[in-house]
């Protein structure tokens, strides 16, 4: 077998066929390497399944097809195969994590043949990084970035500190220091998170990393993972339904453009049933013998792709003759018609498919931004109270006073989640996610159509408490995002779209 060693371009004897650009280097510096990386090292003849997440891909899996910040339903999510850490599971959407584990198993059979070099970085792909809930990079955005800010350049600024009593003046403070800083600083819900460019792609569910090397390292990128292995590589990923990102090249996206995505979601014709070995589970007391689901597996109805071998994942449904029968795909993408099952959405429409994935597989963050953040201004409170409970202040007297400046002092409370909650009712919650988003959004209005816009959404939420008490703050709150801060009514494929939503 040949040696990929071997097979690499000398860097040495061919500066030119590489880019050294990275996050060191000056800004022209920069433009020129880039310029070379996107032309001549990997070009875009060199795959037909080229993405970009840097740029038009960005808020792919990320921002629904009405503009709407969302993160993946974790019932829709499956462990992946082939991860890189034995101690940890991986995660993707279920339809991902087939087409994955297929991917996977068809390098590894190349590999064996020698069609794919051994000491490649494709010979062996592993999972290093897939899904992650949105709301942990959140928690730690908030913890390490939004609250130091707070504290140590704003509520201890001036007489800020002094101020502050109860937990009515440190809102008040807070939302001082959001109309004063939030541009600087960043925003401080979960939707600005994600629209922010603060959220990792792989939180979708829909992107797996193999690698964690440098974002930026130009050279790495094109010595270590441009070998001659890369183009067949990315023919091989898209036939199992995945793009490849042009610049983080060890990134997989599922592609729900890509028809082959689709039989994923809605499964092939069956053509074999796998049963695994009885897997045995030795405890103390023996719990016996387990049997592992069955597999069931296809080939690709697509023309050119018929040799290509899918599994397939299935359901049971209760046919007209009373006979329980299995039914390929997964059964939120079908709709059954009475006498057989059939797509629930037109596979020749990009936008109807993906918001079918949006609407059945994600939740917009909108409807969780304001309970999260006011988890976080009690937690920040609370803190802030442990670390200053009891402030002096010093009032002057008057020039011509016999008496001197004279101290008074007073202590902070801390606050349980039920006393908040006692305090600040869905109105409050109502107004602040209006003013919030606006300021997140940069949407500058003026102070009189703010007001009427308030009183709007609060005459919603009042005339849907005496119809619907249950769900008067969700309707009110849903009315709120989509009538005036998003989503906004465009065509939605990818960033091309939704970046003008969030960035107009």
């Amino acid at each position: 077998m040949a040696n990929q060693t071997r097979l690499k371009v000398n860097p040495e004897s061919n500066v030119d066929l590489f880019s050294y650009g990275d996050n060191t280097k000056s800004s022209a510096e920069i433009f020129r390497e880039r310029q070379k990386y996107d032309s001549y090292v990997f070009p875009d003849f060199l795959a037909d399944n080229f993405v970009s997440t840097w740029t038009t891909e960005r808020y792919y899996g990320l921002v629904d097809t009405y503009g709407n910040a969302v993160t993946p339903d974790p019932r829709r999510l499956r462990s992946l195969q082939f991860g890189s850490d034995e101690d940890r599971a991986y995660y993707a959407l279920n339809f991902v994590a087939d087409a994955w584990a297929d991917f996977c198993r068809k390098v590894r059979e190349l590999v064996a043949v020698n069609v794919i070099y051994k000491d490649s970085p494709w010979a062996n792909p592993q999972v290093v990084k897939a899904w992650e809930p949105a709301e942990t990079g959140y928690d730690l955005y908030m913890r390490e970035n939004i609250y130091p800010v707070l504290y140590n350049n704003y509520l201890y600024s001036g007489d800020t500190n002094t101020r502050i009593r109860n937990i009515n003046d440190f809102i008040n403070e807070f939302n001082n220091f959001m109309r004063d800083t939030m541009s600087k600083v960043g925003p401080v819900t979960l939707s600005g998170f994600i629209e922010g460019n603060y959220c990792p792609m792989y939180s979708s569910g829909l992107v797996i990393e193999i690698a964690g090397d440098d974002y930026d390292n130009d050279f790495n990128k094109s010595y270590k993972f441009g070998d001659y292995n890369f183009s067949l590589i990315c023919t091989l990923a898209a036939r199992y339904g995945f793009s490849v990102d042009k610049n983080i090249p060890w990134r997989f996206v599922a592609d729900l453009r890509n028809p082959v995505m689709l039989e994923y979601m809605l499964g092939v014709p069956i053509e074999e049933i796998v049963f695994p070995d009885v897997v045995e589970f030795l405890c103390d007391p023996v719990v016996g013998d387990t049997e592992l689901p069955p597999q069931a597996f296809g080939y690709s109805q697509i023309p050119g792709l018929a040799d290509v071998r899918r599994r397939v994942s299935v359901f049971t449904y209760t046919n007209s003759e009373g006979v329980e029968t299995i039914e390929p795909g997964f059964r939120r993408y079908k709709t059954w018609t009475g006498s057989s099952w059939v797509p629930a959405f037109d596979t020749a429409q990009q936008p109807i498919v993906f918001s079918t994935m949006f609407r059945t597989d994600y939740s917009p963050s909108y409807q969780t931004d304001i309970d999260l953040l006011q988890e976080y201004l009690l937690y920040f409170y609370n803190y802030y109270v442990s670390l200053q409970g009891r402030v002096a202040t010093q009032n002057l007297t008057p020039f011509d006073s016999d008496c001197g400046p004279r101290t008074t002092s007073f202590l902070r409370n801390t606050l349980t989640p039920q006393e908040f909650d006692s305090m600040y009712g869905d109105r409050w919650k109502l107004k602040t996610f209006y003013i919030i988003r606006n300021i997140e959004r940069l949407n500058q209005l003026p102070p009189r159509r703010k007001v009427y816009e308030i009183q709007q959404i609060l005459n919603g939420y009042n005339l849907s408490m005496a119809d619907d008490p249950e769900t008067a703050y969700q309707r009110a709150l849903t009315a709120a995002q989509v009538d005036y801060i998003g989503p906004a009514d465009v065509d939605p494929l990818t960033l091309q779209t939704v970046g003008d939503i969030i960035q107009r």
